[in-house]
């Protein structure tokens, strides 16, 4: 057996080895092509690559890396989604203090208060962001600006961070790359299922799930990714996880599990972030990842995956200890 560091080096080893896998494919497919669509989708492979790089470099740093990595881009989609509600409702203020709010709680995560705000963080921010904009006097459109801050913070600092959570939630067994693992099975079913619930819908998709919402998802295109982030998570789960250390039916059955919970609610909050752009009138939250839109738009599946997955392993962790 290596030691853990070449472990989780092999894994990222094998991260970049399918990545280079899927850009020969991705070339072949728009060999020849010149249009916009076209460098739009090479724009596009080049940003994983971008992505895939900062992943590997968080979560070998460990810990702070991924905290760094979380608090980058929740910060980055809250000034994201602050900007898309408009500066002249939010306010300077308030701006400052949204962002304040994410500051406290990202360093209270590396001074390892991170059970304690998984309970304080929440009611923090919706008791200071709602007394501060009342005692401002920012009576216009209170309700719908008030509410709509408060759920911008809880979804884009509070709900991602429970993928950190995950790596320091007490009790679990360290996987055989370490607490990392859980992180990156998280972020790579997440993502994976974003991938493939697009290309599955572009090629068979023929009923639409979300007209209103989201025309372009489809019936087809949520079970096929449903299906195929499942038999992913079943392949990774030994290495990433401890979901299948005892290597019987039921480990395969919780690895199974999970794949299907990332998806379905992987696919939810994808949704959600096009219920936030229908609403507004707009098609990208911004053009800060080449090809594929604003940090919002990249992350949206996953504030939604990430809390999902964590409830889910800690009741799993809960139960095994009923039963042992």
């Amino acid at each position: 057996m290596f030691p853990p560091s070449l472990h989780l080096l092999f894994a990222i080893a094998c991260l970049f080895g399918f990545l280079s896998l899927g850009t020969c494919i991705r070339f072949w497919m728009l060999r020849g092509r010149v249009d916009a669509k076209a460098q739009s989708h090479f724009a596009s492979v080049r940003s994983w690559w971008g992505l895939a790089i900062a992943l590997s470099i968080g979560v070998l740093l460990g810990n702070l890396g991924v905290i760094a990595l979380l608090a980058t881009a929740g910060t980055l989609s809250l000034w994201e989604f602050l900007r898309i509600l408009g500066w002249n409702h939010v306010g300077k203020v308030t701006f400052c203090i949204a962002f304040g709010l994410a500051t406290i709680i990202y360093v209270s995560l590396l001074c390892d208060y991170a059970e304690q705000m998984q309970v304080i963080a929440p009611v923090a921010i919706v008791l200071v962001l709602g007394a501060t904009r009342a005692w401002l006097g920012l009576v216009e459109d209170f309700i719908r600006v008030t509410a709509a801050m408060i759920w911008g913070v809880l979804l884009y600092v509070y709900c991602l961070l429970h993928a950190y959570f995950l790596l320091v939630l007490p009790g679990l067994p360290e996987p055989w790359v370490g607490n990392v693992g859980w992180f990156l099975y998280l972020v790579v079913l997440t993502e994976s299922n974003d991938i493939a619930q697009a290309l599955i819908g572009r090629k068979f998709g023929r009923t639409k799930i979300t007209p209103v919402t989201s025309p372009n998802k489809s019936f087809e295109g949520l079970l096929g990714g449903i299906l195929v982030t499942t038999v992913l998570a079943v392949i990774l789960a030994p290495w990433l996880t401890s979901l299948m250390q005892n290597s019987s039916w039921s480990g395969t059955l919780l690895a199974a599990l999970s794949g299907v919970i990332i998806a379905t609610f992987g696919f939810l909050g994808d949704i959600n972030k096009s219920g936030i752009k229908r609403d507004v009138g707009i098609k990208d939250s911004g053009m800060m990842i080449p090809g594929q839109g604003g940090m919002m738009d990249r992350i949206d599946s996953l504030t939604f995956s990430a809390p999902a997955f964590f409830y889910f392993v800690k009741a799993v962790l809960l139960l095994n200890r009923q039963v042992n």
